[in-house]
């Protein structure tokens, strides 16, 4: 007489993954002729917008933008900005079953030089980081009956990830000038953050709604005596309600979505009194369904002796919506060739989170000032921040997150200290891991039967500390009707105990 047995197919993820790979970058930006001429070269730097990890073939691709961005100072003294747009894409090539991937992106070391007056060459690269999640499902025994089987039978919950979905839009608006301001005239630094405050699944359908800010820095148009200088710092926030195609999302799955703003495009209008904002803005969500899971993690019988097959198996037992906001409060002590502060800003890098949890990220503060001569100094300030997540303490199988700053202002102090104030957005997804054994395959071998205690009742004596299954099992005997003959609640023993087993 064999088992009568049943399976059940769980999604089980094999290994978690990363690559590396460094990408160069060259560029040279030819000033137009409206730009002036090149005197000093303030501030270089490189700042990247991925798009989504894309699966060719064998291949998962990462790609996005990267805006080399210089500050000079022109013959005239004036401060000034160009900058260049142009894409990058690497292809990594990975075995196995990918579940999901994500990419992080950071610059490496930069050089820039003005070649003359009129061309800047810069040249670095970008280490680029690909995380992958290789999965598959696994036929594990769910159930057995016939020949005096016994089993344990054990329950999990699986995330599994139901589709990533992604699309791209620009939002095109009017930035209008503030009350009483000049004229807009040169712009020296724009920035933009975008953000996802509500996310739902409808009929094959993820809606997002949510929120874009664009912070300009610019210098007035006019020759009017005694009228401000600048530069002005207006920000502008702008709804965003968009919605992507999901084909074969469920009502009752779960998704998470974020914006990925590229970098603005920022055009004067033709009297100066208002911006033309072009942002090109990429939505990514991605769905994941929840599933109870059974399987037996051992089992015997009281007929025959077994043959079991056992595996180990990881699952994604949860997914922890993560949104934070770290509020980066410092006070700077001002060079002492910086006298008058121009502009303070904060940039951030793609955030990381630790197996146990926690979240951690690098925070650049970035001046502007003048010198006590009145010319342009660019500082710096590198900061590392670490922070606690909601899911601190758990096994971190994968993630995907995403940091921008919400917020930055700065005051200076008659100490001469400017004391900055940044908000730091972190968004995104930790998925926890769950490690365990189960059965693939079982049989009685019905040539060894078990011989048969003459004794209707066992009296054990049980030390503390001890599963009654292990108990049930050493004696052949049903592990529930122990626990209901002794009165015993929990499976393991919190006292010693002596235990009436019934054969």
């Amino acid at each position: 007489m064999d088992f009568d047995v049943s399976t059940n197919k769980i999604f089980c993820f094999g290994s978690s993954e990363e690559k590396k790979a460094v990408l160069p970058v060259e560029c040279s930006i030819i000033l137009p002729d409206y730009f002036p001429d090149v005197m000093k070269i303030l501030r270089y730097t490189a700042k990247t917008v991925k798009s989504p990890v894309t699966s060719e073939g064998k291949n998962e691709v990462v790609s996005g933008n990267v805006n080399i961005e210089v500050n000079y100072v022109s013959e005239e003294g004036e401060l000034c900005s160009c900058s260049q747009l142009q894409p990058f894409s690497h292809a990594f090539e990975c075995g196995g079953n990918i579940a999901a991937a994500e990419a992080d992106i950071a610059v490496g070391e930069i050089g820039c030089r003005a070649v003359n007056k009129r061309r800047i060459d810069l040249h670095g690269s970008l280490d680029i980081t690909l995380r992958t999640l290789c999965g598959e499902e696994k036929n594990l025994v769910s159930s057995v009956s016939g020949a005096g089987c016994v089993f344990k039978g054990e329950k999990t919950e699986t995330v599994v990830p139901a589709g990533e979905f992604y699309k791209t839009f620009t939002l095109e608006e009017k930035g209008e000038l503030g009350y009483g301001k000049p004229p807009f005239g040169k712009i020296l630094r724009s920035s933009a953050f975008a953000q996802v405050n509500e996310c739902h699944v409808i009929q094959d359908k993820i809606v997002t709604k949510g929120e874009a800010k664009i912070e300009v820095l610019w210098n007035p148009e006019t020759d009017e005596e005694n009228a401000e200088e600048g530069p002005f710092l207006s920000v502008f926030n702008f709804p965003v309600s968009r919605m992507v195609e999901a084909e074969g999302i469920l009502l009752t799955d779960i998704c998470d979505a974020r914006y990925e703003a590229d970098f603005p495009e920022v055009s004067l209008s033709e009297d100066g009194t208002s911006l033309n904002i072009r942002l090109k803005t990429g939505i990514f969500a991605r769905a994941y369904r929840k599933k109870s899971a059974g399987y037996i993690s051992d089992m015997f019988s009281s007929e025959y002796e077994t043959k079991t097959e056992k595996t180990g198996f990881s699952v994604i037992n949860e997914a922890i919506p993560v949104s934070l906001t770290e509020n980066i409060i410092e006070k700077l002590d001002l060079p002492e060739s910086a006298g008058e502060v121009t502009d303070i800003w904060a940039e951030v890098s793609s955030p990381k989170i630790d197996s146990d949890g926690e979240i951690s990220f690098d925070a650049k503060l970035c001046m502007f000032a003048r010198d006590g001569e009145g010319e342009h100094r660019y500082f710096e300030k590198a900061i590392e921040k670490k922070i606690s997540a909601p899911s601190k303490g758990k096994r971190i199988a994968f993630y995907n997150l995403f940091a921008g700053i919400k917020n930055s202002e700065f005051s200076v102090g008659k100490d001469g200290k400017a004391e900055v104030s940044v908000a730091v957005l972190i968004d995104g997804t930790a998925y926890c891991a769950m490690s365990t054994e189960g059965i693939t395959a079982c049989s009685a071998d019905t040539e060894r039967k078990i011989e048969k205690d003459s004794a209707a009742v066992i009296l054990c004596y049980a030390e503390k500390g001890e599963h009654i299954w292990d108990i049930a099992k050493r004696y052949r005997a049903p592990m529930e009707s122990i626990m209901e003959e002794n009165g015993i609640g929990e499976e393991k023993l919190d006292e010693n105990k002596m235990l009436v087993i019934s054969c």
